[in-house]
């Protein structure tokens, strides 16, 4: 298969795939016909119901200090904000609120307080520099902008040239006691020069909870009137084409998204009262996912701010003994590699997977380092998070994403828009109701990402004959050497195998005359390893083609703030080698 070549829509004469339900499907809250996702406000209101003292949100700042807010009181405060958005600002329903914040109790209580106004969340990378917020917030027409005092730099020069007419700052000391929090502010301020007041017209998020309660009337009257299928987050994602724009998610899809991947994986049902570990940024959509899952099944969500450097979470795990904990790939490889990690691992119940490959070794040596079980989940910004996971049971089948969860379609096409048969490798298309409504103000783009109903992933992969989903690579990081097809994962899983490497990626580079070679970028675990050695462990594993011509020993691979690996940057990286 040649994946430069466009895919056409899926030929009439091809008989469709069969439903890729699974059995789990018929019993998904007595079969899809009959199921109707829960109202957000519902959920957070049956969590205060069944423990209202119980921990919610706790912000676990790397020195030890932690804030904690019961369910109760995130009801509380998020009604507050709520009220807030519509009885003093006056937004109406579908108005747009940009966060960009790092994980803290904070940004939670606004997701929540946004969502049970009518409102509509757009997260913001705070990573972003002034002109990428700037865009965002020009592309999703924010009318508010909240965002952290550690980034007052950015906010205060990204909001000009926008449609924001309100800014709220808010602080990871937010719901710390007032002396701890003034300790804190001095430190994170004046010490360490890290946060500041913002210098644009704003009000702080302590003065709007507190303007907000001046309020009283039912906050489910913001949306009970509301279709659950309406636009409640618009997501950035680069999509199959790598330009960021908004992908426009229901709170429908979200809370539908949680129940498919509950119902293929029964053991998340039963988490009530244990403790979930969130490095991974709330502003990412996997963040976002797990966080709704805790307020779901009544987990308490400790955040982690940074992650970097990892010494950052050595309290946090002492502290909370946390039972569950979402990652990726890297994140995982990284931890087993702290001497502080390696010395006192800790023995998790439950570890989730997801936004990029799980590579076998790893996740071997996680699951017998923690103890725990790992659930992979194979999805995109496009499906709300999840399409797919690897049933944490007998049904489990190691190298593959696993089965299409229930109310899933997934199908295999060609270059020519024909449906695959088992075992055929083409691009991975979906349907399913979780996935968005479109990408913002691109009706075209929009278009493009589906084929006849089905969406397309712009990932590559393969279908067995019973419904297991086996992901090969992305389309785009496809490389073709001397006319042959190379796909970086499969060659990836190699190389981390090999003894001495920590972590390795590989990505084609442009040679003479438009043609490609393969280039390896490994971090060396032993300082002794050469290219010689891993060019050996390569000529055992591969075939010809698919050698790295190259081995290039790196410090650290290029990732994006989610764990993924950064492949256009790779090639960027030759000249620093």
């Amino acid at each position: 298969m040649h994946a430069r070549e466009p895919i056409s829509n899926p030929q009439r004469h091809e008989p469709a795939p069969p439903p890729a339900y699974n059995a789990e499907a018929l019993e998904f809250h007595h079969g899809l016909a009959d199921y109707r996702p829960e109202r957000l406000e519902a959920i957070l209101r049956g969590a205060v119901a069944a423990g209202p003292d119980q921990p919610f949100l706790t912000t676990a700042l790397p020195n030890g200090l932690s804030a904690t807010l019961t369910f109760a009181q995130a009801e509380q405060q998020s009604a507050h904000l709520a009220r807030y958005f519509r009885e003093v600002l006056g937004l109406k329903a579908g108005s747009v609120v940009a966060v960009q914040s790092p994980n803290c109790i904070s940004y939670v209580v606004c997701l929540l307080g946004i969502l049970r106004a009518g409102l509509v969340l757009s997260n913001v990378n705070p990573l972003y520099t002034e002109t990428e917020t700037r865009r965002q917030l020009r592309d999703c027409q924010a009318d508010v902008l909240i965002g952290s005092t550690l980034f007052a730099d950015t906010i205060d020069a990204a909001v000009s040239g926008t449609r924001v007419r309100h800014v709220m700052s808010i602080s990871l000391t937010d719901f710390f006691p007032a002396m701890k929090r003034a300790g804190l502010d001095f430190l994170l301020g004046r010490v360490k020069g890290m946060a500041r007041p913002l210098a644009v017209r704003h009000v702080m998020l302590r003065e709007a909870l507190e303007a907000g309660a001046q309020f009283a009337g039912d906050v489910a009257l913001y949306t009970d009137e509301l279709p659950q299928d309406r636009d409640a987050i618009y997501q950035y994602s680069g999509g199959t084409t790598g330009t960021s724009k908004g992908v426009r998610l229901t709170e429908a899809g979200l809370i539908t998204n949680i129940d498919q991947f509950v119902s293929l994986a029964p053991s998340l049902s039963g988490l009530r009262g244990q403790t979930m570990l969130l490095a991974l940024p709330v502003y990412h959509v996997f963040g976002l996912f797990a966080s709704v899952i805790a307020l779901r099944h009544g987990v308490h969500v400790v955040l982690a701010p940074s992650p970097r450097p990892l010494s950052n979470l050595k309290k946090s795990f002492e502290k909370f003994r946390p039972d569950i904990f979402p990652g990726v790939n890297s994140l995982f490889a990284k931890l087993m590699e702290e001497p502080w990690f390696k010395a006192a691992p800790p023995q998790l119940s439950l570890t989730i997977s997801g936004a990029a490959a799980l590579d076998p070794v790893i996740a071997q040596r996680w699951q017998e380092m923690t103890r725990t079980e790992v659930i992979e989940g194979y999805g995109m910004t496009e499906a709300t998070t999840l399409l797919a996971i690897n049933p944490p049971d007998a049904r489990k089948r190691p190298g593959t994403a696993g089965l299409p969860l229930p109310g899933t379609q997934i199908a295999i096409i060609n270059e020519k828009g024909q449906f695959c048969a088992p075992g055929e490798t083409g691009e991975i298309v979906a349907k399913g109701p979780q996935l968005m409504t479109g990408y913002l103000f691109r009706p075209d783009e929009t278009s493009a990402a589906f084929v006849d109903g089905w969406m397309r992933t712009g990932d590559i992969g393969m279908l067995s004959e019973d419904g297991y989903l086996r992901i090969v690579d992305r389309a785009k990081d496809m490389v073709l050497v001397g006319g042959f097809n190379v796909f970086p994962n499969e060659v990836d899983e190699v190389l981390n195998a090999c003894p001495g490497v920590l972590e390795a990626a590989s990505a084609g580079i442009q040679v003479k005359n438009s043609e490609e070679e393969l280039h390896a970028f490994v971090v060396r675990r032993d300082p002794s390893l050469s290219a010689e050695d891993v060019q050996a462990h390569c000529a055992v594993q591969l075939t010809g083609y698919k050698r790295p011509r190259k081995i290039h020993f790196v410090n650290e691979l290029p990732k994006s703030p989610i764990g993924k690996i950064l492949r256009r940057e790779l090639r960027t990286m030759l000249a620093a080698v």
